[in-house]
């Protein structure tokens, strides 16, 4: 097994998900998807425009 730093951070979320007590911690599971939405989102963020210059070129038939 992997220590906290190097775990992927699917991993590491789905262990601080699944570590409850039997009640589901709402809080704790939607600040786990927060952070693991927010680097997808920087990127698109700051790289969207060449996202879509991309698929532009590829739609070009010819």
């Amino acid at each position: 097994a992997g220590t906290g730093d190097t775990m992927p951070m699917t991993v590491a979320l789905n262990n601080v998900v699944n570590t409850s007590t039997g009640v589901v911690e709402y809080n704790v599971n939607m600040a786990a998807a927060m952070i693991a939405a927010v680097p997808t989102l920087i990127v698109y963020i700051l790289a969207g425009r060449y996202f879509v210059r991309g698929l532009m070129a590829g739609a070009v038939k010819g």
